[in-house]
Parts: structure tokens; C-alpha cells; sequence
């Protein structure tokens, strides 16, 4: 090879390298965000299924109180 086109291919590979690093840490970041609102769309989640447990755990303890209550009239 000659000198000029040794360094020309230098030159290039390294702006080839930066351009690749930049475009895997912008990906990097976006799925890093993605992964975070993710998080938050999990947590509401399971806040809505813990109220709705919370919810039936009341149904069904209501129901044994008031079929003692009944049974109790008796």
C-alpha cells in the first residue's frame, strides 16, 4: 500500500468507528428509556391489580361476615 492511501484508510476507519459508537449509544439510550417507561407502565399495572385484589378480599370477607350473621339469626 501506499503511504497516502494507508492514511487515507486510517482516516476513514476512524470516522467510520466514531460514527458507529455514536449510533450504538443513541440506541443504548432510547432502549434505556423505553426500559424505564416500561417500568412505569408496569407499576401502574400492578397497582391497579393490587386495588382490585384488595377490592375482592373485601367482597369474599364481606360475604363469610354476613353469612355468619345470617346463620347466626337462625
Amino acid at each position: 500500500m501506499e503511504g497516502k492511501t494507508f492514511v487515507l484508510l486510517i482516516i476513514f476507519g476512524t470516522f467510520a468507528f466514531a460514527g458507529i459508537s455514536q449510533w450504538l449509544k443513541a440506541k443504548t439510550d432510547a432502549l434505556k428509556h423505553a426500559a424505564k417507561s416500561g417500568d412505569s407502565d408496569l407499576k401502574a399495572q400492578v397497582r391497579t391489580l393490587e386495588e382490585r385484589v384488595r377490592v375482592l378480599e373485601r367482597i369474599v370477607t364481606d360475604k363469610k361476615t354476613r353469612l355468619k350473621e345470617e346463620i347466626d339469626a337462625l
